[in-house]
């Protein structure tokens, strides 16, 4: 049953412990598995990934089944429908339009005596993107991942996802990665995936930066290999918080928390409401909607351990709980959603008003559907073309230029004690003179 929470000082509480959902102790257990997984992948490349995969996923693969073939891309075309690759299609379309719009502009500016200084935007030259399976199949999280890169105009973007029964992956996942951009797909996922894509094997190339979500697994192996690559971020289980007034329509605020919680067992949906009869009315709405569920037991789990309604005493005071939450998600399913809008300062994607729910943006709004979780949100942002562009300074000075600055640096490195930065500038200067 879906708990409805009024005191205060229990609200905080329940919300910190979800915000920690997942902080325990299995988590050192699991971080020395795959740092084992890691160090293996590194000194022993396919060879360890193909005995992991074996192990981990049940699949007995070849070293030449690991990359998805030419014959296997075309055959997926055959094996979705028509209605289906149009709507990957129209996702890919929304989404890179988007993104065209947030592309960082390389500049300089040419100053007083000929001091030249800009920003330089390169994007990296290989990405790898991982999407999860398991659960359920994901081409919106190849659309999310791969369509920033390319818009990046990175060269080479390769993605990687575990395979199924049979060594299948799921044929709308194959579409969706071609009409993405992907250029080579392997079929190998977890840890052994993410220590591939970072050092590189026989087989799979080693990239710069490696995105997207994935199981605990997955995001400890990502935590592990920064530094080497780079990520996107540690992303948790899944989360959305609502924010209604009494004018909302319960079931469909219940359809919105069960759409969370049937990502995952540790997924959380909470519902903030000013108005009593609607906390009970969601209440009743996702009991009754929970009752022929196709994902039933996850849903009902998550709705269990991570699932809460609170009762607040105005809009402002819920906008301050969402902002101590920090969500993945924020649905403000309120009349005005505009007017409270500006108190909002921590969210990874904001919903507005009653008819937009989160899914629009899972799949085709165009805004990345890749967001900080567990409170991240706070220091964090969703991914964008700029995680896929790293940005070098343009600086020049003309002799005339160094000659003004000469004394300042002069003292500012004594002070530090590095004589020769003083005398790289000095030299010049008495060359000059």
């Amino acid at each position: 049953m879906l708990r409805i929470i009024t005191q205060q000082a229990d609200v905080i509480a329940e919300l910190q412990r979800i915000c920690d959902r997942t902080h325990d102790e299995q988590v050192v257990h699991k971080e020395a598995t795959v740092r084992e997984v890691l160090q293996a992948v590194k000194r022993q490349g396919d060879k360890a990934v193909l005995h992991y995969t074996a192990e981990f996923d049940n699949q007995t693969l070849k070293q030449e089944e690991l990359r998805v073939t030419g014959s296997e891309l075309d055959a997926a075309y055959q094996q979705v429908s028509k209605e289906l690759l149009k709507a990957i299609q129209l996702a890919c379309s929304q989404v890179e339009a988007f993104h065209r719009q947030r592309v960082p502009k390389s500049w300089v500016n040419f100053g007083e005596d000929d001091v030249v200084l800009g920003k330089r935007y390169t994007p990296v030259d290989r990405a790898g993107i991982y999407v999860p399976g398991g659960r359920a199949c994901y081409p919106s999280t190849v659309v999310m991942n791969a369509i920033p890169a390319k818009v990046a105009g990175v060269p080479r973007v390769v993605m990687v996802t575990p395979p199924g029964a049979g060594k299948v992956i799921n044929p709308a996942v194959l579409v969706a990665a071609q009409e993405a951009g992907v250029q080579e797909i392997y079929r190998v996922g977890g840890a052994q995936a993410i220590a591939a894509l970072a050092y590189g094997t026989e087989t799979i190339p080693k990239v710069n930066i490696i995105t997207g979500p994935g199981n605990i697994y997955v995001t400890l192996a990502k935590k592990l290999v920064y530094g080497i690559v780079g990520i996107d971020m540690l992303a948790g289980p899944s989360e959305v918080l609502i924010i209604a007034d009494e004018y909302a329509n319960p079931v469909h605020v219940a359809a919105d928390m069960l759409a969370q919680a049937e990502h995952d067992p540790m997924a959380a949906a909470i519902l903030l409401t000013t108005d009593p009869a609607l906390a009970k009315n969601v209440q009743v709405a996702v009991e009754r909607q929970l009752v022929d569920h196709p994902r039933r037991i996850d849903t009902e789990k998550a709705i269990a351990h991570y699932g809460l309604i609170v009762l607040v005493e105005s809009l402002e005071a819920a906008a301050e709980l969402s902002n101590e939450f920090a969500p993945e998600h924020l649905e403000l399913e309120i009349k005005d959603p505009w007017a409270i809008l500006p108190k909002i300062r921590h969210a990874g994607a904001i919903f507005l008003g009653y008819s937009t729910p989160e899914a629009v943006g899972d799949y085709l709004a165009g805004p990345n559907h890749t967001l900080p979780t567990s409170g991240a949100a706070r220091y964090a942002s969703a991914l964008s073309v700029e995680t896929f562009l790293k940005h070098s300074s343009i600086i020049q000075y003309s002799p005339t230029a160094l000659q003004k600055v000469a004394g300042a640096i002069d003292l500012l490195a004594t002070a530090e004690g590095l004589p020769s930065h003083a005398d790289s500038v000095r030299q010049r200067i008495q060359q000059d003179e």
